[in-house]
């Protein structure tokens, strides 16, 4: 058996060379141009290159979504590598100075505050400093620019962000500083060319693009990963043609943003986020109140044009199928468009938005002349807006608009969809509503234009049937192995399957890759059943690279203690491993652009794609849970883990959870934990804050995307938020754990808590189990003891708890992990 999991070379392995041509290409097809007055691609061999994030070039964000990769490449490594001459060299050297004595400075802080102080407690006090803020570097002078030699400057600007705390409305993070803003007027002036690089895994604000003259060029590089130098040079040299598309939309300033100044520590309070806007998160706001954006949802330009001509629609019982020809109207260069599909819906009983994404495709690559027809297929019963009053989803009489275009405001009529009366489409009952009314947002939008001529189409109300849902707690189906198993446990030993392992009882006989986050029970391996391991995400595996590999000739105690000393065990192991191949084993994960740059790509293929990629990492590294994707909605572009969700649309967000997760779970035993559930849309306060959000607006909007992974990938894992919802921790809440996920979307997994999310001031942690919550993590004594009294005094009813600890020893079972596999210590 291969039970080292890893690799005994240093050597780079075929797996990280595919996955590294993949994620080149991900990142490339997801940067977006924003402006270009002709100044890409680049026709100068000579760079002067200035910035924050020219060499030190932010891959990723900070917190749970990092990663321990080999090498990821700058900006300036990128064009070297590419033959282009960087010529402000001396400016570079100066600013890698610069960083380091700030970033020297900051960790010695940091280490002080935190100094003998627990590992969670140090955590949690480290997530509230903040991460590394890399510095401004001095001002650009005279030298630098005639020294550089060059008529063409590329300026980054680079922000840093991460779990645990929100952005600010500061120079140095949402604004510019007034170094940076002096920089640029300079640069723009002194160049004949200049282009921006936003290195941002989120917005910032563009107010100066309207100040400063002379700015040719503007790309949204996010955040491109471990190959994101290399991938920016095939885009800025002409070699590949941009091809991303905005994930969000961008607004002139940040107080055009709904409620702006209300968002998480702004208006002062933490304890109470209220979500008044409703429904109108995004374009969905802009579009129907009629607010200009800076940049529209769906925007991103190419080297090349297109045009779209609408040749049919058609509908079959409820599902609309549109045709449409794309073909590239350039002369000179290749590329790919992205066709997009919104409806305007009627606004009778129920307000509804302008108008809202409900399909869309990427082209081939297409040269000069090329075309190509995509099918684009919407179900309209997925336009219902649900109706609080009938606690159902409602389709309107009416006619529907259907639009086609390449942005959220580059759109045209395509068909209209007549309805004749209403129809329910699914009758549910209330869930999670607030405690509290919640003065929000309405509006009726304006008539969309419906074009002379315009081909219109009857649906049969007919071909709807209204869902009804069973809301009795689903049964768990049992093998003749686990049944047998779960009958043999005691009460105690039931109760340690729905608790986690916690990672600070650490031995050889545990199966916990070292940089794995959690783990299942130790408390089985008399029956012969050993532990899983789950590694976060979502930029890739978070594991860590090297290890000591631990002999199996390691003396195991019969009990595993609390705590365990490593020195001494690692010293151990030194001794026994024998002197050459074997003594190491090598993790080097993939660093992935982040999910941010991934959404942007709009191609789910490439994302299913990419899931396998992370699924052989996965089994490579022994690892059965990925803690990914991350699937929260961007309500707010403050928010600290923007970068690791996808978007400010439903529909986007769940459709590329879903293509990642069938690509993880193309590889039998490991999956994907979809994550955070739900409305963990900031990070300050996030273990705290109650996120109080109507029902209609929840289902719409922050429950859509999960609903939509769930139902088209089976996710084998759901991880519940921090925050409460309405007033009630989402851990604890049978209602949304239940009623929604398991007993309306069919989902079969196991839900978990997000890491330390019960004790005091915190969920409770026996509640979670009889809300379906099953497995609280990473697990601790307290934990445990709660619910076993609780199991004990009737508080959690002996088949909820026999359900959970089901689903925990299926994902056991079938993960594939031996009992006696050798493991390294963490």
């Amino acid at each position: 058996m291969k039970n080292y999991y890893g690799s005994l070379t240093k050597s780079v392995s075929p797996r990280e060379s595919e996955n590294l041509k993949l994620a080149r290409q991900a990142a490339r097809e997801g940067f977006v141009l924003l402006e270009n007055n002709g100044a890409l691609p680049l026709q100068s061999r000579s760079i002067a290159l200035y910035g924050m994030g020219a060499r030190k070039t932010v891959k990723g964000g900070t917190g749970s979504g990092a990663v321990q990769e080999r090498h990821s490449v700058s900006i300036a490594e990128g064009l070297e590598k590419a033959g282009y001459t960087i010529t402000t060299k001396r400016y570079l050297d100066d600013y890698d100075q610069t960083y380091d004595a700030a970033y020297q400075a900051w960790h010695k802080d940091v280490s002080a505050r935190v100094a003998g102080m627990p590992i969670m407690q140090a955590m949690g006090e480290l997530s509230i400093l903040g991460g590394f803020q890399w510095p401004s570097g001095r001002r650009i002078d005279n030298q630098d620019i005639s020294e550089s030699n060059a008529d063409t400057a590329i300026y980054v600007l680079a922000r840093q962000a991460g779990e645990g705390s929100d952005r600010q409305l500061k120079p140095g993070d949402w604004y510019l500083t007034d170094d940076e803003k002096a920089n640029l007027a300079l640069v723009a002036k002194a160049y004949k060319h200049t282009i921006v690089i936003i290195n941002v895994g989120g917005q910032i604000d563009l107010s100066w693009m309207d100040e400063i003259d002379g700015i040719d060029a503007l790309v949204f590089f996010v955040q491109g990963g471990m190959a994101g130098g290399d991938a920016l040079a095939d885009v800025l040299s002409g070699q590949h043609t941009f091809c991303g598309k905005l994930a969000d939309t961008w607004a002139m300033r940040y107080e055009d943003i709904p409620f702006a100044m209300d968002y998480s520590h702004l208006n002062g309070d933490l304890e109470n986020e209220d979500y008044r806007e409703g429904i109108y998160v995004g374009y969905r706001y802009f579009d129907t109140f009629k607010i200009k954006p800076r940049y529209p949802f769906g925007f991103g330009l190419s080297y090349t044009t297109f045009d779209l001509a609408i040749q049919s629609v058609d509908v079959q019982q409820s599902v609309v199928s549109a045709k449409i020809e794309v073909r590239n109207t350039g002369s000179q260069y290749a590329g790919k468009e992205v066709v997009q599909l919104y409806l305007s819906c009627p606004s009778g009983e129920i307000a509804r938005e302008a108008k809202s994404l409900v399909a869309f495709a990427k082209t081939e690559d297409l040269a000069p002349g090329q075309r190509q027809t995509l099918t684009l297929n919407f179900d309209l019963q997925a336009a219902a807006a649900y109706s609080e009053s009938r606690q159902a989803w409602l389709l309107e009489a009416g006619s529907y608009v259907l639009l086609a275009g390449t942005s959220a405001r580059d759109v045209q009529s395509a068909a209209v969809l007549n309805l004749e009366r209403n129809v329910i489409t699914a009758q549910c009952r209330s869930s999670c509503a607030p405690q509290v009314a919640i003065d929000g947002l309405e509006a009726s939008p304006a008539e969309i234009d419906r074009p002379m001529g315009i081909l219109e189409l009857t649906i049969d109300p007919n071909a709807f049937t209204a869902m009804q849902y069973d809301y009795s707690d689903p049964s768990v189906p049992e093998s003749d192995e686990q049944k047998r198993l779960l009958d043999s446990f005691s009460l105690k030993e039931l109760v340690s399957l729905v608790v986690g392992g916690d990672l600070r009882a650490q031995h050889p006989a545990i199966h916990a890759p070292l940089g794995s986050c959690g783990r299942t029970s130790l408390d089985l391996r008399g029956h012969g059943i050993g532990n899983i391991a789950f590694c976060d995400g979502p930029a890739g595996v978070n594991i860590i690279e090297e290890a000591i590999r631990i002999p199996s000739g390691l003396e195991v105690p019969d009990k595993i203690p609390e705590k365990y000393n490593f020195g001494e065990l690692a010293e151990q192991a030194r001794k026994m491993s024998p002197p050459a191949d074997g003594k190491h084993v090598y993790r080097f994960a993939t660093a992935w652009p982040v999910e941010l740059l991934l959404a942007q790509t709009w191609d789910p293929d490439l994302l299913e794609e990419i899931g396998r990629g992370v699924g052989r990492e996965l089994t490579e590294f022994g690892v059965t849970l990925w803690l990914a994707p991350g699937m929260n909605i961007h309500r707010n572009p403050l928010c600290g883990r923007n970068f690791e969700y996808y978007s400010e649309d439903p529909l986007l967000t769940g459709r590329m959870a879903a293509a990642t997760t069938r690509g993880v779970q193309a590889h039998p035993g490991i999956g994907t934990t979809v994550k955070h559930f739900c409305c963990n849309n900031q990070e300050n306060n996030r273990n705290g804050v109650s996120s109080n959000v109507s029902e209609r607006a929840l289902r719409e909007i922050y429950l859509k995307g999960f609903e939509i992974a769930v139902r088209e990938s089976q996710p084998l894992a759901v991880m519940s938020s921090y925050n409460r919802l309405n007033g009630i921790y989402t851990a604890n809440r049978h209602d949304l754990l239940t009623d929604i996920l398991r007993c309306e979307w069919g989902f079969e997994g196991l839900v978990m808590t997000d890491w330390n999310s019960c004790g005091p001031k915190a969920a409770d942690p026996a509640d979670c189990v009889p809300a379906g919550n099953d497995l609280i993590m990473p697990g601790s004594t307290a934990d445990s003891e709660a619910i076993l009294a609780a199991s004990k005094d009737g508080q959690i009813p002996s088949a909820a708890l026999r359900r959970s600890a089901a689903r925990v020893l299926k994902l056991i079972l079938g993960s594939g992990i031996g009992l006696k596999d050798e493991i390294d210590p963490s």
